[in-house]
């Protein structure tokens, strides 16, 4: 109601992403969202680790990283998040007995991570 009162009205910060800033991952980007900024890197498919190993498709791990510190109980529920949907969109039955490993890196948090 405030903002409504300060003739601001609702609205999505500003999105931008830009790909391939990182040389060692496989694939990254950077996803920015007003002062919030994320930076993504990908890995694989590589070889698995044998208890990780899936039969019938990659076994995809996705790490979470804050600003500053060890990742938390916040960030594991959100890479289990990240997690089940990434894998509605990686096409792991392409690579059996394979490791993709997406590892994001929080730069700045200003509420929309």
């Amino acid at each position: 109601k405030k903002m409504a009162a300060a003739g601001g009205g609702c609205c999505l910060r500003p999105f931008s992403c830009e790909q391939g800033l990182l040389s060692r991952p496989d694939g990254s980007a950077a996803f920015l969202q007003g002062d919030t900024s994320v930076l993504a890197g990908l890995y694989g498919p590589a070889e698995v680790k044998g208890s990780k190993e899936l039969p019938d498709r990659a076994a995809l791990e996705v790490l979470l990283r804050p600003k500053v510190g060890l990742p938390g109980v916040i960030e594991r529920s959100r890479e289990q998040l990240l997690r089940r949907t990434c894998e509605a969109v990686v096409l792991g039955v392409l690579h059996p007995r394979t490791a993709i490993t997406l590892v994001l890196q929080v730069l700045s948090d200003a509420g929309s991570v």
